[in-house]
C-alpha cells in the first residue's frame, strides 16, 4: 500500500510541475517570470486535483469514503 501511495504522489507532483510549466510557456512567459510562489501553488493545486482521481482508480484509500 505504501508503494502505491508513493507512486501516486510522484505522478501527481510530476503532473503538476509539467502542466504548470506548459501553461506558463503557452502564455508567453517563463516559470521564473511567473513567480516561484505562483508556480508552486499552481503545481500543488493541479497535483491535488489529479491525486484525488488517482486515489479512486489506484485504490490507495488516502481519502475517507
Amino acid at each position: 500500500m505504501l508503494v502505491k501511495r508513493l507512486i501516486l504522489a510522484v505522478i501527481s507532483v510530476a503532473f503538476g510541475v509539467i502542466v504548470t510549466t506548459g501553461i506558463t510557456l503557452l502564455i508567453g512567459t517563463t516559470p521564473a517570470e511567473y513567480g516561484f510562489l505562483y508556480f508552486t501553488f499552481t503545481s500543488l493545486a493541479l497535483a491535488f486535483a489529479l491525486g484525488i482521481w488517482l486515489d479512486k482508480f489506484m485504490g490507495t484509500e488516502l481519502l475517507p469514503k
